[in-house]
């Protein structure tokens, strides 16, 4: 189980697991969970998440500091602070 669907309701949280390759079944889970109403129209659950841990897409804990030797960003590249009396540089 690495996928999971987390809610909140009237009668406490909920919990649903789904296997690496059930992505599509979590999916359209959450989204039912998002969209059931009571017979007066009101929402059921709140507060719906998936959280996903899956297996083939997660490296070694930890960080690394070690960079590629071709590695070169710096906050420069960002657009840097604004010059006076100027509108702040923007990515656009």
């Amino acid at each position: 189980m690495s996928i999971v669907v987390y809610w909140l309701s009237a009668q406490g949280p909920g919990v649903q697991g789904f296997a690496d390759g059930e992505l599509s079944e979590a999916l359209a889970f959450a989204e039912a969970q998002r969209k059931a109403r009571s017979a007066e129209g009101q929402p059921l659950h709140s507060h719906v998440v998936i959280s996903t841990e899956l297996g083939d897409h997660v490296g070694l804990a930890g960080v690394s500091d070690e960079r590629p030797a071709d590695y070169s960003w710096t906050k420069s590249h960002r657009g840097g602070p604004p010059d006076k009396g100027n509108p702040p540089k923007t990515l656009a």
